[in-house]
């Protein structure tokens, strides 16, 4: 009978402990950081507290908050610098890659590819996420072998987002992206239907086949295969009925053509 008020009086003192935690950490104990680049670079370079730091960093990576292009190169030169500099915690040199990539300077295009191909995972999540961004459209070559390959589904999701903002027009990313719509991650299936809608500028519901008639796409494990070029009629041995048959073959040879576009220009090269 005395064992329920001790666990009633523990919960109470735990749950108290636990919000007195969240308004220490969510409140007013924040050191203040200022509203400026200036300041925030100051932080982020001199701050001793690497949480501080990552928040400083992380406002870096806002468009609107420099005045100009002079501020917003200088910040670009600073991280990139710190992230080459390779001192600072795993988790603020993501954070470095996400501000680069929002603010889409392409200078730093050379270090989000350098960071899609790290070893730890977090860093090619954003390297992948930040190459849309700051990314030339052969970097899409890239962002496929990651899809295809990438052990991580955070990785593969981060890569198919991004080649939806760099919108190649290549089929066989195309023929990819559909067979991606039915694979058994529902995450990866949304993810490549929002890059396809992107990268066509349609939408063809949500079903892949749907989308393969529409694009005049095969499967991806379906074998391209290249119509045949329509053959002239084989000569006709003399015979007894030669005469005959090399009539026919004049009114066959001289019947319209029901050869598509691509068997005529396979047929009669430039």
């Amino acid at each position: 009978m005395i064992a329920t008020p001790i666990r009633g009086a523990t919960r109470s003192i735990t749950a108290i402990g636990v919000a007195l935690l969240c308004l220490t950490l969510g409140g007013g104990c924040t050191p203040y950081l200022g509203t400026t680049s200036t300041s925030f670079l100051r932080h982020a370079r001199d701050n001793p507290d690497p949480n501080l730091r990552y928040l400083a960093y992380s406002k870096l990576g806002s468009p609107n908050l420099y005045d100009d292009d002079r501020e917003r190169a200088t910040a670009v030169d600073f991280l990139i610098k710190r992230y080459q500099e390779g001192r600072e915690p795993i988790a603020i040199r993501a954070m470095i890659i996400r501000s680069l990539g929002n603010l889409r300077d392409p200078r730093a295009r050379e270090l989000v590819l350098k960071a899609a191909g790290e070893s730890e995972a977090i860093l090619r999540i954003e390297g992948c996420r930040a190459l849309g961004k700051v990314g030339q459209l052969e970097d899409a070559t890239t962002l496929v072998r990651v899809m295809s390959t990438d052990n991580l589904e955070d990785c593969r999701i981060a890569a198919i987002e991004s080649l939806g903002i760099l919108k190649p027009k290549d089929s066989r990313i195309l023929i990819m992206m559909v067979d991606a719509m039915e694979h058994e991650d529902p995450a990866i299936r949304l993810e490549s239907l929002n890059s396809l809608r992107l990268i066509t500028g349609a939408d063809h519901g949500v079903v892949a086949a749907d989308w393969r008639r529409a694009l005049g796409l095969p499967r991806g494990d379906e074998p391209v295969v290249a119509k045949p070029a329509p053959t002239t009629s084989p000569a006709v041995k003399p015979g007894p009925f030669a005469a005959i048959a090399n009539a026919a073959a004049k009114l066959r040879d001289s019947a319209p053509k029901t050869t598509d576009s691509m068997s005529t220009s396979l047929a009669q090269p430039k």
